[in-house]
This record gives C-alpha cells, sequence and structure tokens, in this order.
C-alpha cells in the first residue's frame, strides 16, 4: 500500500519545533523583564512601605535639601539626621520608590523641609540606620504592576497558549494520521475483498459545526495584543509628552521615532473597537447531513442565522480546501498557504433565503483529503461572508473534515 503523503514536499520536523522555541524564549525574555520591573517597582517598595507602618517616630533635623532633575524627572534630595539610643544617624530615603519620578508634590516636599528644620520621620527599631520620611504609597508604588501585567502577564499568556496550541496540533496530527492509515489500509483491502467498507455511525449523523475563531475569541486576542503593544507605547509617549512640555529636544525626538509605532497603536485600538461591534452581528449556524465527507461524494448542509438577519444584505458561502506547508530558509522558518480548491455554494440577496437555507457541498475526487502534519497541512473548511450596511460584516469559517474515498 502506498504511504499517505501530504501534497507538498514534507519538510522536517525541526523548524516548526525550533520556531516553538524560539517564540517561547523570547516571551520568556518578556517575561523576565516585567517580572523584573514588577519587583523593582512595586513588589518590593510595596512591603517596604507596609513595613515602615511599625516603624518608630522619631525627631529628625534636616541637613540639606534639594531638588534632583534628569531628563524631565526629579526626586527630593532630603539629607537629614536622627538620634537613636544615644547614637546619631543620617539617612536620605524620602520614601521607597526607586529612583527618579518626576512627581508633582516633589517641589512641595524640598520646599517643607529646609535645612535646619526639625521633623518627624519614621526609624526601623530593628535597624536604626533605615528611616523614611514619607511612608504613605501613592500611585507611583503601583506603576511596576502595570509592568508585569503587561511585560510579563500578557506574553506568558501568549507563550502557554503557544505550547498548548503546538501540543494540540501534534496530538491531532497523530490521531489525524493514525485514522488515515487505518482507513485507507481498510479501503485498500477492500478491494481485496478482505474487508467491508468501514462504517461510523458518527459519520452519518447531522453535525453543527464550530467556527475555527469565534467573534469572542477574536476581540480576546486583539485586545491582548492591542493592550501588550500600547502598554510599552505609552510608556514612551510619557515621556515624550513631558520632553515636549519642558521644551526638551529630545521629546521632539521620541514624537518622530514613535509616530509609526502610535500608528500602529490606534489602528490596534480602532481594530478592538470594529471587533467589539462585530459581537452584535448575526451568527451563521451551519450544519451538515453527516460528520465526514469523503473524497468524489457530496453531503448536503443548511445554514441558519442567529440574530437580526434582515440586516445583511448579502450572504454567501463557499467551501475552499487550502494547503499550508511550513518551512525553513536559512534561519527564518515560513509558511505558504495555498488555496487549491475554492467553490460558491450559497449566493443569496433575498431575505428569506439570508435567514436560513440549504446546500450541497461535493468534494473533487481528485483532490486531497484533509491532512495535518507538524509541518504540512491540509485544511477544507466552508467559509460565510455577510455583508451589512454600516458595520462590521459577518465573516466566520467552518472547517469540514474531508477523508478518502
Amino acid at each position: 500500500m502506498p504511504a499517505i503523503k501530504p501534497i507538498s514536499r514534507t519538510a522536517s520536523a525541526r523548524p516548526a519545533g525550533c520556531a516553538t522555541g524560539f517564540v517561547v524564549a523570547f516571551l520568556g525574555l518578556f517575561v523576565a523583564v516585567g517580572t523584573g520591573f514588577g519587583y523593582v517597582l512595586s513588589a518590593r517598595p510595596l512591603y517596604l512601605a507596609w513595613q515602615a507602618r511599625s516603624w518608630t517616630p522619631t525627631a529628625c533635623d534636616v541637613v540639606s535639601s534639594r531638588i534632583v532633575e534628569s531628563d524631565g524627572t526629579s526626586r527630593a534630595d532630603i539629607v537629614y539626621r536622627y538620634e537613636v539610643g544615644g547614637r546619631r544617624y543620617t539617612a536620605d530615603r524620602y520614601n521607597f520608590v526607586p529612583g527618579l519620578t518626576g512627581d508633582s508634590t516633589v517641589p512641595a516636599a524640598v520646599a517643607s523641609h529646609p535645612p535646619g528644620a526639625t521633623f518627624e520621620c519614621y526609624v526601623d527599631p530593628d535597624d536604626p540606620s533605615r528611616a523614611v520620611i514619607n511612608r504613605t504609597t501613592t500611585y507611583w508604588y503601583y506603576l511596576g504592576i502595570l509592568f508585569f501585567a503587561l511585560f510579563a502577564g500578557v506574553p506568558a499568556a501568549a507563550g502557554y497558549a503557544t505550547l498548548r496550541t503546538r501540543r494540540n496540533h501534534r496530538t491531532a496530527g497523530r490521531m489525524l494520521t493514525a485514522t488515515q492509515t487505518l482507513t485507507a489500509t481498510q479501503a485498500h483491502s477492500a478491494g481485496d475483498g478482505r474487508f467491508g467498507h468501514p462504517s461510523n455511525p458518527g459519520e452519518a449523523a447531522p453535525l453543527v459545526l464550530k467556527p475555527s475563531a469565534s467573534p469572542l475569541a477574536k476581540l480576546l486576542t486583539i485586545t491582548l495584543i492591542c493592550l501588550f503593544w500600547n502598554g510599552i507605547i505609552g510608556v514612551f509617549t510619557y515621556f515624550e509628552v513631558r520632553g515636549i512640555v519642558e521644551g526638551q529636544s529630545f521629546g521632539w525626538f521620541l514624537a518622530f521615532f514613535l509616530l509609526l509605532f502610535q500608528l500602529v497603536g490606534v489602528s490596534l485600538l480602532v481594530a478592538v473597537f470594529h471587533q467589539l461591534l462585530a459581537l452584535a452581528s448575526p451568527r451563521p449556524i451551519l450544519t451538515v447531513s453527516r460528520g465526514t465527507v469523503p473524497l468524489g461524494a457530496s453531503v448536503s448542509f443548511g445554514w441558519e442565522l442567529s440574530g437580526a438577519a434582515h440586516r445583511v444584505s448579502r450572504l454567501t458561502i463557499s467551501v475552499r480546501g487550502r494547503e499550508e506547508a511550513r518551512y525553513r530558509r536559512g534561519t527564518d522558518t515560513h509558511t505558504d498557504t495555498n488555496i487549491f480548491f475554492s467553490e460558491t455554494l450559497a449566493d443569496v440577496t433575498h431575505a428569506m433565503g439570508i435567514a436560513r437555507g440549504s446546500g450541497t457541498i461535493r468534494i473533487p475526487a481528485d483532490s486531497m483529503h484533509t491532512f495535518t502534519a507538524d509541518n504540512n497541512k491540509v485544511i477544507w473548511s466552508l467559509h460565510v461572508a455577510g455583508e451589512i450596511a454600516r458595520w462590521p460584516d459577518v465573516d466566520e469559517t467552518f472547517d469540514i473534515t474531508v477523508r478518502p474515498a
């Protein structure tokens, strides 16, 4: 019996694994950076501020006070002395926020602590060398949480989805290949009279198809991408605006450099809004008369639009066969897609036919059945397109299974 092969040359299994590993490693870098930022900017300062609630109020004398500025940011540099147990200590910690913040309260903090003034600071009773002036948390303490969510949370979710999808594809590929091999063996043996035609009760029962990606899944995906992209660009945009307001040339340089990235961010926001509106579009429900379609055979199918079907002015349903081949060229991994078969099954413009109808799916006998492997796929699907005036159109794809004759 000849071996079942995909249409394209089967590539090595190594590129897919390398591509997945590269994606996971790349996302892991973001997770590491986001975790580091989250710890330094939020986790540690919040923990120290929580500890400082039990520190001892102590009289302190201001030695010097000034504002330290750099690239549009600033902090209060206040040096003060205090005495604990007959021993003198000197400290300069104002709060637990690391680095420069540019907080609008910095000038007021310095003005309220002039040299020679006496005020109340808070001293660690377990380590008198540690003291702080302001132990109240502000929004700067939570900046690291934003970094962690954008740089670590979103990439971690994307990495988990990548690994899960990779594992599901490999499992599905092994199961489908085994099924195809068994089917081909039965078909080959039937010619010798050793086996009858295979019979699977589930294949003869009507089946409601599931969309390959629901509008809600599309919305969640584009929203995560939008948050990740605009979260990163938003940090740099903040420094850009501050630089322009304060008349620094660096701000105009950032404005020129970030323009293209900001346009992409705006496009992502528009895409999120567009996909949000698409949730209110009518949803197609497709039912086929049997679970699988043999090559060279035909099955009947029906459709129904749930929701406001009257808003759809034209509905088209087509069957498509496409091949995906992933291969490696140098150090890059590429995926080529080729639609080798396409046929319109329904093209309806009257309201009754748009709301519900039926048709027939015919698969050419000389075509290729559904196939899934690590680097090659043959996918058959039904594509539903509905035109809606001044609203996101209906655009959904439903995969079907085509088996050998």
